[in-house]
Formats: structure tokens, sequence, C-alpha cells
């Protein structure tokens, strides 16, 4: 008996299924890299993150711990900004005083009031002549309203006590 080989039939596979088949393994090998690498990634950042993590923690506790510290400062600095909101501008009244007063008057007792702007003021001089000059002196200033004198006293020594009541503009 003789044996017959019979020739393998040639299976034709049309070209464009190799080509599909090589883009598809190629995207095959492409997403599993692609997987891979987005896997390898995220469990860096990941373990970045919970490194940051452990580093920002104490950095919150000790900004919230600053912040407790820095509260009753804030809150005087609030109380000060206030104040010196509601402050009323004072007037020079010692300087107008040096500048205005005759060399033998002395003033030994000063009483201010901020809100009538009202001075009183007790002093001493030596002669009813210099008390006059003095107060003609104080009527001619155009920083005052008014000026009087309230109270006339002669002591032991002979030299007139008085009390001026000077209004400020």
């Amino acid at each position: 008996m003789a044996i017959e080989i019979t020739p393998r039939i040639k299976i034709k596979v049309p070209a464009w299924t190799i080509v599909i088949a090589i883009v598809l393994l190629i995207l095959l090998i492409s997403l599993t890299a692609v997987y891979f690498y987005i896997t390898f990634s995220s469990k860096k950042i990941s373990k970045e993150l919970e490194e940051r993590n452990i580093v920002v923690v104490p950095l919150e506790e000790a900004i919230t711990e600053k912040e407790e510290e820095l509260q009753p400062i804030s809150q005087k600095i609030d109380d000060f900004n206030e104040s010196l909101a509601r402050h009323k501008k004072t007037l020079d009244i010692f300087t107008f005083l040096e500048g205005t007063c005759l060399p033998f008057v002395w003033f030994f007792d000063f009483d201010f009031d901020s809100d009538t702007r009202k001075v009183n003021i007790s002093g001493q001089v030596d002669s009813f002549a210099t008390l006059d000059q003095q107060i003609n002196i104080l009527k001619q200033e155009s920083a005052l309203i008014s000026s009087n004198i309230t109270e006339i006293l002669i002591n032991e020594e002979g030299n007139i006590n008085f009390t001026l009541s000077l209004i400020f503009r």
C-alpha cells in the first residue's frame, strides 16, 4: 500500500485581517502597559499624600495654637482701635498758657472738661494790675470763646489768688 501524501491546503488569510490582528495586539499590549503605569503612579502618589498629611497635620495644629495665642492680642488691637477712634483731639492748653501768660502769674490748680472744652485754672498774682493785664491778654485771644474770673481772694502775704474759667473754640 502506498502512502499518499495529500498536499496541505494553504489557507489564505486576507492581509486586512492580519493588519487588524497586529493593531489589536499592539493596543492590548499598550493598554496593559498603561494600566500598570497608572497603578504604579497612583500608589506612588498615595504614598506621597500620606507623607504630606503626616507633615500637614502638625502644621495645622501649630497654626491653630498660634491663632489661639494671637486671639487675645487681636482683641486688644481691636479695643485699642476702637478707643483711638473715640479719642478726641485734646487742646494744647499748656503751650497756650505758656505763650499767653505774664511772667508774674503762677498757676497751681487745673481742671479740664473735654466735653465742654472748659478749663478752670486757679492761680496767683502779685497785684491787681498784673491780673487786669492778664485778663486783657486772654480776651484778645482768638482761641477762646470766653474768659471769666470766678473767684478773687487776697491771701495773708498780700498776693491775689484767682480762678479763671476759659472756654476754648
